[in-house]
Order: structure tokens, then sequence, then C-alpha cells
């Protein structure tokens, strides 16, 4: 298709002391297929300490924001309000896309009343127990395509939106840092106006750097269970209310079972060539729990006004 016939994308990304994965993320940005005269790229500096705001002032077709508000919505609603384009595309400092990924994002809106489209994201790397379990197994964060009874959603660090929707809808909830993506989601979803779709695991892949130390995965399994509980307090009609007793329950079933599934997974490892870091995931299964349950438990004592809201980032 001639250029001049494609629409003008607008790629916003929130950076936050990411100096050592910038440099992936924008040798990608640079190799997209799609015509440098139809796009613009929007990162927006969420007030760095390390290098990153040099490195952004440093590459070039890169317009640089900043913004002084703590929190990725706030830098995201930032560039929201400056982009000009028809289409609006996320992804996160942390990541690399594929040469495809804004020509296959685009041509998933085939249905004039979608959204947002979904794109795939798989693991950059696999270093450690941690990121393999992260995502490989865990596959968080991630799109959801919904359940029984919870509402399908999409995420920030890969997907399309039609700017209509930030026209009609409004911008992300930029007060919690954890969440505002599912909630725009349930709010296109809500308006009757929008729907919306994520595509088959081989198309609009971004590779995403997941987590490698335990104590950051742990921190964001509770940030993750305490916006839930508001998510879901906010739109009871998109989701159950997540209740810490029950959490508690499954880490007890979790302690009766996990343990001993680990011991057969480390057993069996050499018989199945297993790689070392696959061997304790089902611990890590119990340290979701656990840590959800802690989450979980911390939004309902904020809520109910016996402890002060956690500020989270």
């Amino acid at each position: 298709m001639p250029p001049e016939l494609l629409p003008f994308i607008s790629i916003i990304v929130p950076v936050f002391n990411e100096e050592a994965e910038l440099p992936h993320l924008l040798a990608s940005l640079s190799a997209l297929d799609w015509p440098a005269e139809r796009l613009e790229i929007l990162c927006v500096d969420n007030r760095s300490s390390d290098n990153s705001l040099a490195l952004l002032l440093a590459a070039e077709a890169v317009t640089v924001l900043e913004e002084a508000k703590a929190g990725p919505y706030a830098a995201r609603n930032r560039a929201i309000r400056q982009a000009r384009g028809e289409f609006i595309a996320f992804t996160d400092a942390d990541c690399q896309v594929s040469p495809g990924w804004l020509t296959e994002l685009w041509q998933g809106f085939d249905d004039p009343r979608l959204g947002a489209v979904g794109g795939s994201l798989v693991p950059a790397t696999v270093s450690n127990y941690v990121d393999y379990f992260e995502g490989c197994v865990f596959k968080s964060p991630n799109h959801s395509p919904g359940s029984r009874r919870i509402q399908p959603y999409l995420i920030t660090a890969n997907v399309m939106y039609r700017r209509s929707v930030f026209d009609d809808l409004g911008l992300f909830d930029e007060e919690n840092f954890s969440g505002p993506d599912v909630e725009m989601s349930w709010r296109i979803l809500s308006s009757g106006r929008y729907t919306l779709k994520i595509l088959d695991p081989s198309q609009a892949i971004v590779y995403h750097r997941y987590r490698t130390r335990f104590t950051d995965f742990a921190y964001v399994l509770r940030r993750d269970a305490y916006g839930w509980f508001y998510l879901a307090l906010a739109h009871p009609q998109m989701a159950p209310l997540p209740g810490a007793i029950k959490y508690f329950l499954k880490v007890l079933i979790g302690l009766a079972i996990y343990p001993w599934t680990t011991l057969s997974r480390a057993c069996l490892a050499p018989i199945r060539r297993t790689p070392a870091w696959a061997v304790p995931q089902d611990l890590m299964r119990l340290a979701v729990l656990w840590n959800h349950f802690v989450g979980t438990l911390s939004a309902q004592l904020a809520h109910a006004g016996w402890q002060p809201p956690r500020a989270l980032r």
C-alpha cells in the first residue's frame, strides 16, 4: 500500500530508569517496516534518576517528553494529549518490538467496532527460574481473553488503540500504578461502542524482558493483587472481588502439594533433561499465592480504613 494511504500512527513509551534496556528498544523501533513519514515515537521520561533521559535525547526520530507526576499512566497520558496519530500504539521501555509489529497490529483492525488490538508477548531471554516462570509459565504480564467470571482485557506492553477511544472514553486512570490498562479495556467493553481483539500468538510480537530477581517479582505480585482488588471493587460486573481468606486457603493447599511436586520434578529432571530453572516452578506457584494473599489483604485493610493506602510504583 502506498505510504500516503496508510494511517498516521503514534507510538508511546513511558520510561523510568531503563538505561540498560533503552538501546535495545530504540534499535527495534528504528527497524519497524512502517513508513517513517507516517509515524511518530513519543518517549516520556518519568523522573528517571539514571541515564535514561540522556539516551532518549540522543536518539534520532524520537520526540522526548517529560512527566513529573510519578507513574507510567501519567506518563502515557502526557503523550496521548500530544499524539497526532489516528492509531496509538503502546509498548514498554524493557521491550523490543518485531519489525512487523505496527503493520500487524493495524491490520488487526478489521472491524470498525474494534477499539483496541493486542499483540503477542514473548520472553526476550530466559536466564533463571524467575524469568522462566514469569515469562513461560505464569505468562504475566499478558493479555487475557477472559473467562466465565472475568471479562477480557489488553495490557499496554503491546497494544494499539484507535485514537477515538481516548477522545470518547477519556484517558487512563493515572492515580493507580497497576491495572489502568485493564480498567481501560473494561471501560471499552462497557461503552457498547467498541470491542477488543487479541491477535494470533505469531502476530505483532513484542519481546519482553522479564524480572530475574525474586524480590522484584514478589513485589509486582503484591502490587498487582492490591490493584486488582480496587479494579474489581470499581467494576463488579467485570470481575469478582478477590478475598484474602480464599488466597490463604489456597496457600495451605499449596503447602500440602507443591513441595512434593517439586521433589518429583527434581528426581525426574535428569531423565527428562529438564532445565534447572524449570524445576522450582511449583514452589513459584506457591509464592504467587502467598504474595496475592498479602497484596489482597493489604488492599482490604486499606479499603476498610485500618491502614493507609499504599503508594505503588
